[in-house]
Formats: C-alpha cells, sequence, structure tokens
C-alpha cells in the first residue's frame, strides 16, 4: 500500500492528466452536444431541388440559428446536413428549411429524412475512439510494469499459489469422479446437491469446490432459461435489413412475456425463425434454444405488416414510380421505410400478392425494403415461429431508445400556397 501512495505521490501530473484526457475522449465519443455535428447527432435532409444557391441557403441558416451545416449540391438533388436530433422540438426548424426551399425553388421536394451517424466524419470519430482504447491500454501497462519492477515476488506469489490451488482442486475432481464411476448417478446428485460433508466432530467442512462450481452453474442455466423463456432475451443484429430504424451491430431487448399468445399489432418489429429454419426437437437443440447457449439457428427481426385475414397486396405505383403495400385494398402509410423508390422488384415466383393472410399467419417486411430478405421471398410467417417482440434498444448508448413508433409532420412540398405534409419516423434518431 505504502509503494502504491509513493507511486501516486510521484506521478500525480501524469495521472490527472491521463484521466482528463480519457474524460475528454468519452464525452467526445458520447457525442457532446457542442461536438455532436462532427461525430453522430444529426440528421441529413435530401430535396428535390437543382441550381440551388447555396450561399443564400447557408446565410439562411444561420438566420435560424443553426451554427453549422453541411450542403451538398449533385446533378438533381440538394443534401443538407444539419446538427439536430430530428425530434418533435425540431419540427419547426425543419419547416422553416424546407419553406425557404421551396419558395425559393417551384417544383422541389422534401425526398427523406435520414440519420447523419452513417454518412459523415465516421474517420473522425473512429480516430478518437483509437486514441481513446491505445490511452488505457497504456495506462494497464504502465501499471503492470510498475508492479513487475517494484515487487518481482508479487507474480511469483500469485503463481504458486495458483498452481498450489489448481493442484488440491484437480485431486479432488480425480477422487470425485472415481466415487462417481464406482456408486452411480445416484452418489453424484447427493454430493452435488444434498450432501453436506462434515469433519470427525460433526462440524460441516469447507464447502467443496466442486459441488459449489456445478450447483452454481446448473442454477444460473436454469435461471437463464427461465428468463428466457418467461420474460425476455438480448439479441445483436448481424444485418441492415431493419435500417434505418435498427442498424447493423445494435443490441435489443426481445419481449417474451406469453409469446406467441400475446396480441401482435401491425408495424411491430418481430423476432422469429423463418420458415426455411429447421428447428430440431432433440433434447440438446430445444436446450440451445431455451438457453441461448450455443444456438445455431438463424432469427430473424422483421416488421409485423400483413395480419391474419387481411387483402394483401403491394403494387407499383406509376405516379411516383414506387412499390406501396395495400391493406384491404387502401395504401397503407410507412414512414418507417428507408426509401419508397428503392425496393426489390417484385417478380415471378415472389409473394407480392394479392392474397388473403390466413389466421395465424403474418406478411413480415424489413424497413430497408431494398436489401431484406422477408415474406416476399419465403412466404408467411407461422405465430408458433415467433420468438418475441424487440421493443428496446440498449445498445449502443448513444441511440438508446424505445422501439415504437414516434412521428413529426414535415413539408414535403408545396402546392399553391399550402404545403403537403407528410409524417417521418423519428425514433431512429
Amino acid at each position: 500500500m505504502e509503494k502504491i501512495k509513493t507511486f501516486l505521490n510521484k506521478n500525480f501530473k501524469p495521472i490527472l492528466f491521463c484521466i482528463i484526457f480519457l474524460s475528454i475522449c468519452f464525452i467526445y465519443n458520447q457525442n457532446n452536444q457542442n461536438l455532436n455535428f462532427f461525430l453522430k447527432r444529426g440528421i441529413i435532409l435530401e430535396y428535390d431541388a437543382k441550381n440551388v444557391n447555396i450561399k443564400n441557403l447557408e446565410s439562411k441558416l444561420v438566420s435560424l440559428g443553426i451554427k453549422y451545416s453541411s450542403t451538398k449540391e449533385t446533378k438533381n438533388s440538394l443534401y443538407l446536413a444539419l446538427p439536430i436530433k430530428g425530434e418533435k422540438k425540431d419540427e419547426k426548424l425543419i419547416n422553416d428549411v424546407s419553406e425557404y426551399i421551396f419558395d425559393t425553388h417551384p417544383n422541389s421536394k422534401l425526398l427523406k429524412i435520414d440519420s447523419l451517424s452513417e454518412n459523415y466524419h465516421k474517420p473522425f470519430a473512429s480516430f478518437v475512439k483509437f486514441l481513446n482504447i491505445l490511452l488505457i491500454s497504456t495506462f494497464i501497462w504502465v501499471f503492470a510494469l510498475y508492479l513487475f519492477y517494484a515487487d518481482k515476488m508479487f507474480f511469483i506469489k500469485a503463481k504458486n499459489d495458483f498452481i498450489n490451488f489448481a493442484k488440491r482442486k484437480k485431486n479432488s475432481f480425480i477422487t470425485f469422479c472415481k466415487n462417481t464411476k464406482q456408486n452411480g448417478l445416484g452418489y453424484f446428485l447427493k454430493k452435488i446437491f444434498f450432501d453436506e460433508e462434515r469433519d470427525e466432530n460433526g462440524n460441516e467442512k469447507e464447502i467443496n469446490f466442486i459441488k459449489e462450481t456445478i450447483s452454481t452453474i446448473v442454477f444460473v442455466i436454469a435461471c437463464v432459461i427461465l428468463i428466457r423463456f418467461f420474460i425476455g432475451e438480448l439479441r445483436w443484429i448481424p444485418s441492415g435489413s431493419m435500417r434505418p430504424t435498427i442498424l447493423e451491430h445494435d443490441r435489443v431487448f426481445v419481449e417474451k412475456l406469453d409469446f406467441p399468445k400475446k396480441d401482435i399489432k401491425r408495424g411491430d418489429i418481430l423476432v422469429f425463425y423463418p420458415p426455411e429454419e429447421t428447428l430440431k426437437k432433440d433434447i440438446l437443440s430445444v436446450f440451445s434454444r431455451l438457453s441461448g447457449i450455443l444456438c445455431k439457428d438463424v432469427a430473424f427481426i422483421k416488421r409485423a405488416i400483413g395480419m391474419p385475414n387481411d387483402k394483401f397486396e403491394i403494387k407499383f405505383n406509376e405516379r411516383n414510380s414506387s412499390y406501396q403495400v395495400y391493406i384491404n385494398d387502401i395504401a397503407l402509410d410507412e414512414p418507417y421505410i428507408l426509401s419508397q423508390t428503392d425496393w426489390s422488384k417484385c417478380s415471378e415466383g415472389m409473394h407480392c400478392g394479392p392474397f388473403v393472410i390466413p389466421e395465424g399467419h403474418y406478411f413480415m417486411m424489413g424497413d430497408n425494403r431494398g436489401n431484406s430478405k422477408d415474406s416476399r421471398f419465403w412466404g408467411l410467417l407461422e405465430q408458433e415461429r415467433i420468438i418475441g417482440r424487440a421493443n428496446f434498444m440498449f445498445w449502443p448508448i448513444s441511440r438508446i431508445n424505445v422501439l415504437n413508433d414516434k412521428y413529426i409532420e414535415l413539408h414535403k412540398e408545396k402546392q399553391n400556397n399550402n404545403y403537403k405534409k407528410q409524417r417521418y419516423i423519428i425514433n431512429r434518431y
């Protein structure tokens, strides 16, 4: 303890510097409000506008109080990046920007709204994270080397203690295995769950390491199975089929309460085993699915679009050159879609309707309609294959959110003297 105190006194300034620098990196990576534009927080508005006067537009942004912005004009589109999160409170600000663009450029339209996170400044953000990891690693190694040089016996003592402990437990385990082989399964169960070892005076001996370890493992596995079966489980998202609502490598909590008996509503994000996945019924496979241990069954995550008894059809809309879902011959409003025009084309062999969805079945689709292997390709989903409903995103920290649809109404285009509005989903921001 005295050596540690001496070390801290001698190296107070470098340690303080490391702590301050680590704090700055942490704040930087957590998207501090003052620095958010250079990392992740913000939105991108895409307009169908040509020959925009960028200088006048930037002057307008400054007059609206937007300190930072990025504008990019291509042949047919204008991209406007704003350092705001796209929440309900930002609705007026975005509409003010749109009104200016519509007034100065007739016939222009707001095509889509997207998140800034995956589009800008990724190299800079990655560099800051690299510095963060590098500094933490350096600090750990410096501390470890200090312990080694300050007291070389520290590691030798730890090594000897570990070897002696391993030898004792090895001998105990060998004896336990021999007795189990001689006396059978009854001896094993008795020793693990019921028997209390006592010495010559009848006092309880020190807790057996093997018994304690196996009992703990069995208890933990039982708890995991109960929690996963009755309450919920955590899932890692491997693909971008649910973009922009859920991105690759996001982590979500999947609710399991009474599924699949619990009522499923249109728009629910569900995790399920697709029809093409053969679910084995042997004990090991069932145990793997219940516990999540070495489970190789592939699960999908999609949104419930078609419900039982719905007349379902996907039609191509000639007016806006895009596909659209029709439920009972009425167009479905889907603001969560990444792009109305970027769809996988309906072709022969795909399930695009029209047909009536039978009882106990659902039509599942990803929000990223141009890159989603969903019911259009493999058909309807049986209710029994549903694992649960994804209702909470807990990672990454910067996008922790409840997965329910929150909307803002934005001006899509100007018609005469009125602005046509459209709902856009904002939970992804």
